[in-house]
């Protein structure tokens, strides 16, 4: 009598927990093993192996209960084989506010992602053997029984995990407290359960979506005569070591640099790693410690206070969008050919933001904000960023597939990319020239976020702040005032060197327009503009 192969729906689940521990792990041992020598951890880190095996097999029998066993194991497969690309390749951890970024991509981002690298690591060690599980017959159970066996591989793997942790109880209490970023690149166990914990926290009742009023009133001084301009420039991914304003070896900001009113700080640290999280929170009322990104949406920001003081406020974006924080202010969208003139086979540039202010300035009464959310040096495919004119540092990655290019020719696609950034805040610096005999005019650029380049192996950004390197976090900050400005620039550039933090960034806007909120000047650490001669030393 012929045989056949029929597995039992638990064999099954640890056949592929071993499979995914094998293949979809090596950024997570590669991490443990910098922390551990082998040599004198090595019974630590394979009951550290073990405990992750369990730990995959626990969510996976969980996962059974609701689901078709061979669907569990095919999501955990593919999403095991996605989340190992990145995570080997690029060094990217996956957490809620990853995830979070990856929510609010739009689909020219998401396809820089995409490549052939991708592809065939998805297909060989995802597609491929979640469809030779269908091919694999598996022994029919009851319904009843069928759970009761899963619960006992539950129990079973949850057993293996305390017996395999039982002899290293002190290492695991270190392990627990101070590498905790370690459990960041547990796949797919720590993806996965990011994932739901964001729809839980994301679900309608987990979310007050009753808007919140921040602040009562909120005016401009009615002795300020003079109208103000400001242009606000929301970088994109760009980091202040690669600012030759800011003492890197390559002059990447040229143009910037023959212009004596520009004042650019050198210690900015942002609020987050991704544009997710980071825009909202500088335009934020809130400092970072309190922010909450759920309730972003519903809870009055900067750009509201300053539309209640009567302050014209246009967003005009050539990105992914505001994340929320435009939703109640005039919104251009410039990702879009037939909005953005200066748009090629390579996408749509920053400079085409530029077009039609004139018009707008024109139409407006008092006092003026434009705020311009840059494209900037957003990778993988910084080649894109620049047109062919601004390819100084050659020769350039001409590939959104890092892994094909050497760490030089990455680093000469980003700097170009920052190169086209000079260029562009240059060009709007220009505009507010021209409105000088009208306005109080002054440009603010501030980067959301920076990026990795791949030191230590890392690349792109979105790393859990916790552990985020700092070239996702030190960011470029650079104010211009105009000659008919009333910015202090003496006490600024005494301050050049000081640390700051997206935290700060609200209260300068407000201050900028002199906005009085709550009967109260407002006033930012920096003290932008002059002191009053009340409040002067005596």
């Amino acid at each position: 009598m012929k045989s056949r192969f029929i597995l039992s729906p638990s064999l099954l689940l640890w056949g592929v927990s071993v499979f995914l521990l094998a293949t979809a792990n090596i950024s997570f041992f590669k991490q443990t093993i910098a922390v551990y020598d082998v040599d004198q951890f090595l019974p630590f880190l394979i009951s550290q192996a073990i405990v992750l095996l369990s730990a995959i097999m626990l969510f996976a029998t969980i996962f059974s209960f609701f689901l078709p066993v061979r669907l569990v194991a095919a999501l955990f497969l593919i999403t095991g084989a996605v989340v190992g690309y990145f995570s080997d390749n690029l060094g990217i951890a996956i957490d809620k506010e990853m995830i979070r970024n990856i929510l609010s991509t739009d689909a020219g981002e998401a396809g820089d992602l995409l490549n052939w690298s991708l592809a065939l690591r998805v297909g060989l060690l995802g597609v491929l053997p979640a469809l030779l599980l269908f091919l694999i017959p598996l022994k029919p159970v009851p319904l009843l029984a069928r759970e009761r066996r899963l619960a006992g591989a539950a129990i079973a793997a949850l057993l293996l995990a305390v017996i395999s942790m039982a002899p290293f109880g002190t290492s695991y209490a270190s392990l627990f407290r101070e590498h905790k970023p370690l459990r960041y690149f547990t796949n797919p166990t720590h993806p996965i359960y990011s994932a739901i914990k964001l729809a839980i926290d994301s679900g309608a009742g987990a979310v007050d979506t009753t808007f919140r009023t921040r602040v009562a009133s909120a005016n401009v001084p009615p002795e300020d005569a003079e109208h103000e301009l400001v242009i606000v420039v929301v970088g994109e991914t760009a980091r202040a070591d690669h600012f030759g304003l800011n003492g890197y070896a390559r002059q990447t900001t040229p143009k910037l640099a023959q212009r004596k009113e520009i004042i650019s700080f050198s210690d900015m640290r942002s609020c987050g790693t991704s544009t997710a999280v980071s825009l909202p929170c500088m335009f934020s009322l809130d400092n970072r410690s309190d922010f909450a990104i759920d309730q972003a949406d519903f809870t009055e920001n900067t750009l509201d206070v300053l539309v209640k003081a009567g302050v014209s406020v246009l967003w005009r974006d050539n990105n992914t969008g505001s994340q929320g924080v435009a939703n109640r202010v005039r919104y251009e969208y410039f990702q879009d050919p037939d909005k953005n003139r200066r748009c090629d086979e390579e996408g749509c540039r920053d400079i085409g933001m530029l077009d039609g202010l004139e018009d707008y300035v024109a139409q407006q009464d008092g006092d003026i904000l434009i705020v311009l959310h840059q494209m900037g040096s957003h990778g993988p495919a910084y080649f894109k960023r620049y047109p062919d004119d601004h390819a100084a540092f050659t020769p350039d990655c001409q590939s959104k597939e890092l892994g094909t290019c050497s760490e030089a020719e990455i680093i000469n696609a980003y700097d170009n990319s920052i190169l086209y950034t000079d260029s562009f805040l240059d060009a709007a610096i220009t505009f507010l020239e021209g409105k000088q005999g009208r306005y109080e005019t002054s440009l603010i650029y501030l980067s959301d976020h920076g990026e990795s380049l791949g030191e230590m192996g890392v690349y792109l950004h979105g790393m859990p702040y916790l552990v985020a390197p700092t070239a996702q976090t030190h960011v470029p900050f650079i104010i211009w005032a105009g000659e008919t400005s009333d910015i202090d620039r003496e006490r600024l550039r005494a301050r050049l060197d000081e640390p700051m933090t997206h935290d700060d960034f609200s209260k300068l806007l407000l201050e900028a327009f002199e906005i009085i909120v709550d009967d109260q000047q407002i006033a930012s650490d920096m003290q932008l503009l002059p002191m009053k001669p009340e409040d002067r030393p005596h």
